[in-house]
């Protein structure tokens, strides 16, 4: 029995959870599923450019734990692209964006997902409402 899995940080916020090819009936796709902690994987190495050393960091994970996140999610967003499947996010990421909403901006486009008992009247950014 292997050790119990570390608690890892995850602090992404996705525009959408479910990516499939365009004119493909969805019963007629295969599907790859991206874990948690592969999307904020992706999201601070390639997105926001990090090393891997300050992605473990601010996962609270090793560094060669991350490199093995990142290249497992990087592998399963090449199959879903380079052979067709659909791409969703896991319900563990969904679940806990379930409780949140996404609060927008009008003045200057900010965006934060607030929780629902805890929802922002002036943006934080500019001080508008």
């Amino acid at each position: 029995m292997g050790r119990p899995k570390k608690y890892r940080k995850i602090n992404c916020n996705p525009g959408a959870m479910y990516f499939k090819p365009r004119g493909v009936p969805m019963n007629c796709l295969e599907e790859v599923v991206l874990e948690a902690e592969e999307v904020e994987a992706i999201r601070l190495g390639d997105l926001k450019g990090y090393s891997h050393e300050e992605s473990a960091k601010k996962m609270k994970i090793s560094r060669p734990t991350f490199g093995r996140i990142i290249n497992q999610a990087r592998m399963k967003i090449a199959d879903g692209i380079l052979n067709g499947k659909a791409l969703r996010i896991s319900e563990e990421l969904a679940d806990k964006l379930s409780n949140t909403l996404l609060f927008n901006c009008k003045s200057c486009g900010y965006k934060t997902r607030v929780n629902r008992n805890n929802i922002l009247d002036v943006c934080p950014k500019c001080s508008t409402n």
